[in-house]
């Protein structure tokens, strides 16, 4: 027979689980969940080791999508900030809590803090109040606290050079900052991990508040199917592999739901055997269920109005932005005007400018200055030093003992390591006096 959803039940035998699907065929999240999870992970540790996100703050120094640029650059610090808030909104605007569930650290490192305790008890063959249970909270303890110190260490260097924490990891006393740094750091995951884990998601992390000002009756949850509660067979497992300890079927939307999808495997397996599809499911919206094979591409992804797609726009405008900003803009801006200071000693004539040099890139860069165009033409100063993303403004002159009188089109020549700018302007001599 169909359901609702257009999906075959199986009534009589069920198909044969497999890691993605479970008996009725369904999806299973469990999996793809721990695959992201590791890839979020990897990136998380990659990104500053790799230059690829961190702001130095000894050096000045910001990298973003792997481009060097200078830390005090609060316009575009600005936009980095806003392409998050676009990116975080967006997702949990159309998504629900799939962040906390899929991509947090938080839920990450708590999922591998509660793993490892269970593959421990089962190797230990842990029973409470018999020795080796000691022995095995003995060793998680020493894995919490081992894996807090290396989180630690990978955080400070979204502030710190890579080189500086790692001396500072192995000898403190040298770079107390920084050491401390690493080890308060470390110390708060472990207290964390050790102690907190769901109940800081559940009672203290502000995004869950703040999602309730974000979400609307058509973002994403999961959701038990109340018009098939009659199916239920009351087993209890949704419950008992909730990591929230949470009790789905009570009602869609709550503050405790992460949005993992454990609960959805759970009845996927249990009823999937019996040839039923499950009765809890990711779902946009509270009402009835719609039926799939009727919705758009676009409302598969949760782009269901207007404003959904005004929300989502926002991550690639804001990324657009960002882009520019790093690579749209030039690196070297000048500009020069005479000031008018004409003077004439024997055969040298002096005349004065005034120059404004903008270095767009973020390292202290020496632009050299010459003259083009100017018999015996000499600029003084012949360089002028400007710090990263900084504007300098200076006067400089123009002499020459062989220009004609009236007046010569000449050039400011600007010469840095990887580029140049020429500035086109007049110089006058007098005519000398009979």
């Amino acid at each position: 027979m169909i359901d609702l959803t257009d999906r075959v039940i199986q009534p009589s035998f069920p198909r044969e689980p497999t890691p993605f699907r479970a008996a009725n065929g369904n999806l299973k999240w469990h999996l793809p969940r721990r695959i992201l999870q590791l890839l979020c992970g990897a990136l998380l540790i990659a990104l500053p080791l790799t230059n690829g996100l961190r702001l130095d703050l000894r050096r000045d120094e910001f990298y973003f999508a792997w481009h060097k640029m200078a830390g005090h650059d609060l316009f575009l610090l600005f936009w980095v900030a806003m392409l998050g808030v676009a990116l975080l909104s967006a997702v949990s605007f159309l998504y629900g809590r799939l962040w906390c569930g899929w991509v947090c650290p938080q839920t990450l490192a708590s999922d591998f803090a509660d793993s490892l305790r269970k593959r421990l008890d089962k190797a230990f063959r842990a029973r409470p109040g018999q020795k080796s249970f000691y022995v095995a909270r003995t060793v998680w303890v020493l894995g919490i606290l081992g894996m807090s110190l290396g989180t630690g260490i990978i955080l400070a260097c979204y502030w710190l050079s890579p080189q500086t924490v790692g001396a500072a990891a192995l000898a403190p006393w040298r770079d107390i900052p920084a050491g401390l740094t690493i080890y308060l750091t470390g110390g708060l995951i472990a207290g964390d991990m050790l102690w907190l884990r769901r109940k800081f998601c559940h009672r203290a992390c502000p995004y869950g508040p703040l999602i309730s000002t974000l979400t609307d009756s058509n973002s994403l949850a999961v959701r038990f199917l109340t018009e098939r509660a009659d199916e239920c067979i009351s087993c209890h497992k949704c419950e008992v592999d909730c990591p929230m300890e949470i009790d789905i079927k009570t009602g869609v939307g709550q503050h405790g739901c992460i949005g993992c999808g454990e609960c959805v495997d759970s009845c996927n397996d249990v009823l999937g055997r019996r040839g039923i599809a499950g009765l809890i499911e990711y779902r946009y919206g509270t009402e009835p269920e719609r039926v799939t094979k009727t919705l758009t591409w676009a409302e598969r992804w949760g782009l269901w109005d207007g404003r959904r797609l005004a929300i989502a726009a926002t991550v690639p405008i804001s990324l657009g932005i960002v882009l520019f900003l790093i690579y749209g803009t030039l690196p070297l801006s000048a500009n020069l005007t005479a000031n008018g200071a004409i003077e004439r000693s024997g055969t040298q004539v002096r005349n004065t400018y005034s120059l404004t040099v903008g270095n767009g890139s973020p390292n202290t860069t020496r632009f050299a200055l010459s003259a083009l165009g100017l018999p015996s033409g000499r600029v003084e100063p012949n360089f002028v030093i400007v710090p990263g993303h900084a504007n300098r403004t200076l006067p400089v002159m123009l002499l020459s003992t062989q220009a004609a009188p009236g007046r010569t089109p000449v050039s400011f020549r600007l010469t840095a390591p990887r580029e140049s700018k020429d500035l086109a302007t007049i110089f006058y001599a007098p005519p000398t006096k009979k």
